[in-house]
């Protein structure tokens, strides 16, 4: 017969009970435990359910969609990358775009890819870029294809304020009348966000940059007559991840709950969450490809931790991957995220950094200070006249 083990049981514990045996293991300098994010932010090493504020789980759609950079290079080797890139499970496709294209290139590079199946996304480069010219040889490719426009997913990176000294306002109307009645799933105007991340420290403002920016696009359309929600509807918010892992998980957490205020001044409610799509950060990259991979797998994780929609990550040769990468380094970048998806299992959850006190804490009080910073810009009158954050 079995012996039964002996019960063990604990005396109760709380914080208290940690922070003396802290103080202890210090000599009661508990200060050198503080983290600060910047002057604004600054956070204890622990915290309890008593002491933050409980948050239901952001509500968005599970998991993210595999996303895959291609090659840059002639047609031909692009459509050859983007062939490669399906084979090897990338769910959507960024074509960066360096020319113009007409409509037999757009052709030649889509030629054998399903785009009822995968994403399609297009980064305009070049100077005197025209992405409504572009969506138009795109739409025209569909129709001639046979493809039902209402199912294609996808964007075209097209962000007024930031790539025109006159904003194109009209052609960004047009297509968003276009795309609201045929193309619910596609998204044609862009926040970038890009230019605004400087590190952790200045996370805050970041995120106030963003969410200025999108309000600037509902105002301005809206001014001209048309409905806000529409732009709502195919709006995407580009951010970058960086290294430091707690931050950018609270601050694609954060952006979600931002946005969401904002909607709710313009009197839309119960919309659709904001649609992120994270990058790498190629600044934090060095020139050592090993060391990068271990770089492009914390970022990977902190933006599906941090609920992004869709995530492409740099091969890992770094800054020089923008003209010159290796078939090694593109197949990484998808295969850091099928682990985190079939290991990790982290495409289960909408939110998976719901729970946990200090991510919940560090996310409110990155919605504390950046909405604090919106409303600057807004009193300023908006991120087309602010001048300061």
């Amino acid at each position: 017969m079995p012996v039964a083990a002996p019960s063990r049981s604990f005396p109760p514990s709380d914080k208290s009970d940690w922070l003396d045996r802290v103080a202890k293991e210090l000599k009661n300098d508990l200060s050198q435990l503080d983290a600060e994010v910047n002057e604004r932010i600054k956070l204890s090493p622990l915290y309890t359910a008593e002491e933050v504020t409980a948050r239901p789980p952001l509500d968005r759609p599970a998991g993210w969609a595999i996303g895959a950079y291609l090659n840059s290079g002639t047609n031909e080797e692009i459509h050859a990358s983007a062939l490669t890139a399906l084979e090897q499970g990338a769910e959507a496709l960024l074509y960066r775009l360096f020319h113009q294209p007409d409509a037999a290139e757009v052709a030649q590079l889509l030629e054998g890819v399903r785009l009822d199946m995968v994403s399609l996304h297009c980064a305009l480069r070049y100077p005197g870029q025209d992405p409504a010219e572009l969506f138009r040889d795109l739409v025209k490719y569909l129709r001639r294809e046979g493809y039902d426009l209402s199912q294609i997913e996808g964007s075209v990176d097209f962000d007024p304020l930031l790539d025109w000294s006159e904003p194109p306002f009209p052609p960004l109307i047009r297509l968003l009348d276009f795309v609201s009645q045929w193309m619910p799933r596609f998204k044609v105007l862009q926040v970038n966000a890009a230019g605004f991340n400087n590190g952790p420290a200045s996370a805050d403002s970041e995120l106030a940059l963003a969410i200025a920016k999108g309000a600037e696009y509902l105002q301005q359309v809206r001014d001209r007559g048309y409905s806000a929600e529409i732009v709502n509807d195919h709006l995407q918010f580009a951010f970058t991840v960086g290294t430091s892992y707690y931050v950018d998980i609270a601050k694609l957490r954060a952006l979600r709950i931002l946005w969401a205020n904002v909607l709710k001044g313009f009197g839309i409610e119960d919309a659709p969450p904001a649609f992120i799509a994270a990058h790498t950060d190629v600044a934090t990259l060095s020139d050592d490809r090993d060391h990068n991979l271990l770089k492009l797998t914390t970022q990977a994780l902190s933006a599906v931790t941090g609920g992004a929609d869709q995530l492409f990550l740099a091969p890992a040769e770094g800054a020089a991957a923008e003209r010159q990468t290796s078939e090694f380094s593109h197949r990484m970048a998808l295969n850091i995220q099928h682990l985190l998806r079939l290991e990790a299992g982290l495409e289960q959850y909408a939110d998976p950094a719901a729970g946990s006190y200090y991510l919940e804490k560090l996310t409110e009080e990155l919605v504390n200070a950046a909405w604090e910073r919106f409303l600057v810009i807004e009193q300023q009158g908006g991120f087309a006249e602010a001048t300061e954050v």
